[in-house]
């Protein structure tokens, strides 16, 4: 099979953004095994994946899109590969810490393809590529994307699904899900997948010694600074949103879910991977962050069993899947 992507290898990777990428990696697999999933993980992914599978052909051109260290891609691979059938995988990610160790894992596979999704022009300014650019104009059989489309702003969700809509095959589908999204759906005894990290956000917030911090800076730029954490993890919008973008360009609707176990040593593996702890900044890095981290999301998950949607080990997360077809 063809190459299409253009096979983005990193350069230049900070030692930062390895041990973040690493860490992200550690969050979704036990002692980095992937043969060792995190349970979280395994059990969102797995209904993800059974949905796919009776669409995947071989030979299929298959897009995940926003796939981080590749967490989905394995586990997506591992069905492939004992069911014998091949396919041409083509992983698009913008986050180079995330998508090297990606890179790391699966590069070695020849029909497993990258694509970096973010670009700089000469003036230094970022912005995103187009689907149908990265794909060089051929259609994919399934796109799927994994705990990605709650970090897309409202606003430009439906300039994303047009891009699914005109990159896929007349025949393709489009599969997806997420556990930060509101809905109709969630059971009130089960939380959203960023709520104890919003909470411990919150909680740290107040920390005399980070808000002595930030007294010394200037306004604009502790403004600025508060801005940029918002947005780590960022506000849930409700799946309606989603599914009103994807209607208005053509797909079919098909919506299901599933509530997931969250060990509270998963949440704490999750939150202190570098780029998401950053929640706690301008505490320092290492032991100062750490110490504050641990002891917000204690709090918070106690808070969250107590409202009765967890327990002593474990927070109940909700997941909402989509299924859709162009029509």
């Amino acid at each position: 099979m063809g190459c299409v992507a253009s096979g983005w290898e990193p350069i230049e990777i900070s030692e930062d953004e390895l041990v973040d990428g690493d860490a992200y990696h550690h969050a979704l697999y036990h002692n980095g095994d992937t043969n060792e999933p995190a349970e979280w993980h395994k059990v969102s992914v797995e209904k993800l994946i059974n949905l796919a599978i009776p669409h995947i052909k071989d030979g299929a051109l298959i897009v995940d899109y926003g796939c981080g260290t590749g967490g989905s891609a394995i586990e997506l691979l591992k069905t492939l590969d004992m069911r014998g059938l091949e396919v041409e995988l083509i992983l698009i990610d913008p986050l180079v810490s995330w998508f090297s160790k990606a890179r790391e894992l699966l590069g070695e596979r020849s029909n497993v393809h990258f694509e970096l999704s973010v670009q700089m022009d000469i003036s230094g300014k970022r912005s995103f590529r187009r689907l149908e650019d990265m794909l060089s104009g051929r259609k994919a059989d399934l796109i799927i994307s994994s705990s990605t489309l709650h970090l897309i702003p409202a606003k430009t969700i439906g300039n994303l699904v047009l891009q699914f809509a005109n990159s896929l095959d007349e025949d393709g589908i489009f599969i997806w899900d997420s556990g930060d999204l509101e809905s109709d759906l969630r059971p009130e005894d089960s939380a959203l997948l960023h709520d104890p990290y919003r909470h411990v956000r919150e909680i740290i917030r107040k920390d005399s010694l980070r808000s002595s911090r930030l007294s010394g800076m200037s306004v604009v730029d502790r403004e600025r600074h508060e801005s940029r954490l918002d947005r780590i993890f960022p506000s849930p919008i409700h799946v309606q949103v989603i599914l009103d973008a994807l209607s208005d360009v053509g797909f079919s609707i098909e919506v299901s879910d599933l509530v997931v176990d969250f060990s509270h040593g998963d949440a704490e593996r999750f939150i202190l991977v570098p780029r998401l702890a950053e929640v706690a900044a301008p505490l320092l890095k290492g032991v100062e962050r750490t110490i504050a981290i641990k002891k917000a999301l204690r709090d918070s998950l106690e808070m969250i069993a107590d409202d009765g949607r967890g327990t002593g080990t474990h927070y109940r997360s909700h997941w909402v899947y989509g299924l859709h077809k162009l029509t």
